[in-house]
């Protein structure tokens, strides 16, 4: 047995504290604030305006409801959402010739649609149910697959997209041809193979299905809204004649400040005294809090100040010019850990001249070029979009194809990354793209 002296880094409590506050999204941060603000009675939202960091603050209102947070507009806007169930109710009110037992039903079916509009029980299922005729419930069927949106009350895919199709001005014999018996066809784009099939020629068997593209599948998923999340950036890049500006934006993070009777009940307190004490430890811990939050707004900007500085070309030029940078790049030009800049950008949005990204956007992945340099996967992708947009409808580009004239500006690309970006734009492929 042995003694022995050693040094050890442990986390403090604080420094814990500190860390998960710098690693926290927008939203979760102003919970926290709420949240500090409710346990602790010394802190209070600051009367007046202060400039941020970094440049000026272009003048926003700072409305307050009864001393409480600033007001926010986009929590007092008037709700204009109409569920499914209240649009096929309000229809059938209007229906006059239909007899009471018969709306029974239909009442009983809109209630039976599940998100996409389409009806779950069967038709046995209802009549059993409802102690009902199969005839009255075909009937109350009939009155709901009237309604719109065209398609709501159907039982599977292949009838909404028909009543869809009886529902259309013009005669399309040919598209509920298709619907019915080779919709499997339409899928796998076998336009030849329906062709012959059908002994109609490719570009009629094309028009047929451009209609059947047309279709809602889900008629009644557009009165499903899920609650709205508003991205709220952290920080503004922004151009300023000849170079960029970086400011943090104030509804990020409400100014605070400590509440100056509290403050002065504790300067003549005396220790004895069992509130000065509470109140003595409420404001060490106010001002703890009030330092991570200026911690994490520096940390922050200095990390979006780097990125402005390296990726000059994307604030000035376009997605395009986005280059490849990593943390570890970021981290040893500020003198941080790379963990630490890895928390400041991620679930951090910054409101830039070409849209609202998160930081995490500016550290794209490169690829080798012949010159020795990199291009980073946004530019790959741009210049996709560019050789997509501007192909031969009758010949679109293949992947391997996408991949040779990559090759020829000098990128090195395989196939498969091509097709890994193609899909994350959302592009079908070249069978799918191809227009007779």
């Amino acid at each position: 047995m042995f003694q022995q002296q050693s040094a050890k880094m442990r986390l403090t409590p604080q420094l814990r504290k500190a860390i998960s506050i710098l690693q926290l999204s927008t939203p979760e941060l102003l919970e926290v604030v709420q949240q500090e603000m409710n346990e602790n009675p010394v802190l209070e939202y600051a009367a007046a305006n202060e400039r941020s960091v970094g440049g000026p603050v272009p003048p926003r209102p700072n409305r307050k409801r009864d001393g409480d947070a600033p007001f926010d507009p986009l929590h007092h806007a008037a709700s204009n959402e109409v569920s499914l169930e209240r649009h096929l109710k309000e229809q059938l009110f209007f229906m006059k010739k239909a007899p009471q037992s018969v709306r029974r039903i239909v009442i009983f079916m809109i209630g039976n649609l599940d998100s996409n509009g389409y009806l779950v029980p069967s038709i046995c299922e209802i009549s059993d149910v409802m102690k009902v005729e199969r005839e009255f419930v075909e009937q109350a069927l009939t009155i709901l697959q009237s309604f719109e949106p065209a398609g709501v009350g159907a039982r599977n895919l292949r009838e909404c997209l028909l009543l869809q199709v009886q529902s259309l001005t013009e005669s399309f014999p040919l598209v509920a041809t298709l619907i019915r018996h080779h919709l499997k066809d339409v899928a796998d784009f076998r336009i030849h193979k329906l062709s012959q099939r059908l002994q109609a020629s490719p570009q009629e068997i094309q028009a047929a299905v451009d209609v059947i593209k047309g279709l809602n599948p889900r008629p009644g998923a557009a009165f499903h809204i899920e609650a709205i999340h508003y991205l709220m950036p952290e920080v503004v890049i922004e151009k300023s004649g000849e170079r960029l500006v970086v400011f943090t934006h104030q509804a990020a993070l409400p100014r605070l400040s400590m509440n100056g009777y509290y403050e002065r009940l504790v300067k003549e307190g005396k220790d004895t005294n069992e509130a000065a004490r509470f109140l003595t430890g409420k404001l060490q811990s106010a001002m703890f809090f009030l330092r991570c939050l200026e911690q994490r707004r520096k940390t922050i900007f200095r990390v979006a100040q780097a990125i402005a500085e390296e990726q000059s070309d994307f604030f000035w030029k376009g997605t395009a010019y986005l280059k490849p940078m990593n943390l570890k790049h970021i981290a040893s030009k500020l003198g941080m850990h790379e963990s630490t800049v890895s928390r400041a950008t991620a679930g951090k949005y910054a409101q830039t001249p070409w849209g609202i990204f998160e930081l995490k956007h500016f550290f794209p992945s490169g690829l080798p070029q012949d010159c020795g340099d990199t291009a980073s996967s946004e530019r790959v992708k741009a210049r996709l979009k560019e050789w997509i947009r501007s192909e031969n409808p009758a010949k679109p580009y293949s992947d391997p194809k996408l991949a040779v004239l990559l090759q020829e500006e000098g990128i090195q690309i395989s196939r498969r990354t091509v097709t890994k970006y193609r899909e994350e734009l959302g592009i079908s492929s070249s069978l799918r793209r191809k227009r007779i």
